[in-house]
């Protein structure tokens, strides 16, 4: 089951994970240009409020983890897609 199908059909039991637990639901669970995660997280974020987004980013950057610096620039592109700029993922 894709992050957007666990994330449609069971909203609750995502909402309270920590962003590096997210991203192993994600793909093969790794952050990359070569796999199809980075889309899984970022149609992820799209879904989900700023103030969520504002807890992601908080947590990459209080407590490194394997991709987090990806994962924050993923979580600081949504807040710009959503503050009206235009945004191009990844490299």
């Amino acid at each position: 089951m894709s992050l957007i199908e666990l994330w449609q059909t069971s909203p609750e039991q995502l909402r309270e994970k920590r962003v590096e637990q997210i991203i192993g639901f994600a793909g093969d669970g790794r952050l990359g240009d070569s796999n199809t995660a980075p889309a899984e997280f970022r149609a992820f974020l799209a879904r989900n409020p700023s103030s969520i987004l504002s807890r992601y980013a908080n947590e990459c950057l209080a407590d490194s983890f394997k991709d987090s610096g990806l994962a924050l620039q993923d979580i600081i592109n949504e807040i710009g897609r959503r503050l009206g700029f235009d945004v191009t993922a990844g490299r």
